[in-house]
């Protein structure tokens, strides 16, 4: 096929972006690095029981961008599941978000609406929350003290004065019925689009190159580490990783919810996915013997390890910003996404900005 454009990586981003491509009229040839397309949103099956694995760790689909919810649509329908996450601390279990019902249960208190922001107001109490549900998580995720952290980080964590423990207040959530790798799959179904696994892109002498084969001399969307393209020439950016343990057991439901937190500090993991409960129409999922979870473990990152989430700091954007400088000089490339952009992003946030891009010759 004669190439128009390349798209680097098959994640969220880079897979949006070649569908907007091919519906252009390009000739796109996608290239991913590892086996199958999808990035970190890719699961799998497990054969045994029938349920979708998320591999990466959960990622619930939830949106309010009127755009961004008719695009994926057209490819994927959605069951309307609604995320509800809980807390364990010290034996006892807990509603996230903070918002009443957690407030009541930790304190033995019974509050109005009105009365939670004055409740919480009280620095003893503010203080005591924050120890038990956010400091040893924080401290476990980022691998720092919570005061050593951006704000905004722990900002995305909602607060509520309502008994709401919808964790997203999206009114658009919902996981694809038809599994998360449809969604890839159909994203790349079009006559315009090529897609070839086990293929890592670099850049050598000004041409970007696959294995032993330079590739046409065309625009390259570009969703990988940035620091990996230049060859690490300032140095690597700092990521934060995470390990997983998947288990199957003989139960047909071990912890209620899709997502529990672990809270405490002392405790090694941050949560445990159950990812049955992600499913809720499917009725042979939901009342099989047997469930499949998996404990999420945070953890220093160091290169060759899989970059989960980029560590915002002075110094870490300062050599974004020479990364991103070189990537400048290049007219035909243009970089995005998770890894590209070092930027933490949410489902719904990657298609926006995949869906607002502007492409190179328009």
């Amino acid at each position: 096929m004669t190439v128009d454009a390349v798209v680097a990586g098959a994640g969220v981003w880079g897979c949006t972006v070649a569908r907007r491509l091919a519906e252009s009229g390009r000739r796109v040839l996608v290239l991913e690095r590892r086996h199958a397309v999808g990035g970190n949103v890719r699961c799998e099956t497990d054969a045994e029981t029938g349920i979708e694995v998320h591999t990466y760790g959960s990622h619930i689909f939830h949106t309010h961008i009127p755009e961004v919810w008719e695009f994926v649509n057209r490819f994927v329908k959605f069951n309307g599941y609604q995320h509800k996450v809980l807390a364990r601390y010290r034996g006892k279990t807990y509603f996230l978000p903070l918002g009443l019902a957690l407030i009541e249960k930790f304190f033995g208190v019974e509050l109005k609406p009105c009365e939670a922001d004055a409740f919480l107001r009280d620095e003893a109490r503010s203080k005591a929350v924050f120890d038990a549900f956010f400091r040893g998580y924080t401290s476990k995720q980022w691998g720092r003290p919570p005061e050593e952290i951006d704000p905004s980080i722990i900002k995305r964590v909602p607060v509520r004065t309502s008994y709401d423990v919808n964790y997203f207040n999206d009114y658009n959530q919902g996981i694809p019925l038809s599994g998360y790798n449809s969604l890839f799959e159909r994203l790349l179904d079009h006559p315009g689009i090529e897609v070839r696994c086990n293929a890592a892109v670099r850049l050598e002498g000004g041409a970007f190159w696959v294995g032993g084969d330079a590739l046409p001399c065309v625009p390259v969307y570009y969703s990988g580490p940035v620091d990996e393209l230049f060859g690490y020439r300032f140095g690597h950016l700092p990521w934060r990783t995470l390990r997983f343990e998947t288990e199957r057991l003989d139960v047909r439901d071990y912890q209620g919810t899709s997502v529990v937190n672990y809270t405490e500090a002392e405790v090694p993991y941050t949560r445990i996915h159950e990812f049955k409960h992600y499913h809720p129409e499917d009725a042979a999922v939901m009342n099989a013997p047997k469930t499949v979870i998996m404990r999420e473990y945070p953890a220093a990152w160091k290169p060759g390890d899989e970059p989960y989430y980029p560590i915002d700091t002075t110094e870490s954007r300062a050599l974004l910003a020479r990364y991103m400088e070189e990537a400048a000089k290049l007219p035909g490339l243009v970089v995005g996404g998770r890894l590209g952009g070092y930027k933490y992003y949410d489902i719904d946030k990657s298609v926006e900005a995949a869906l607002s891009l502007r492409l190179l010759g328009q």
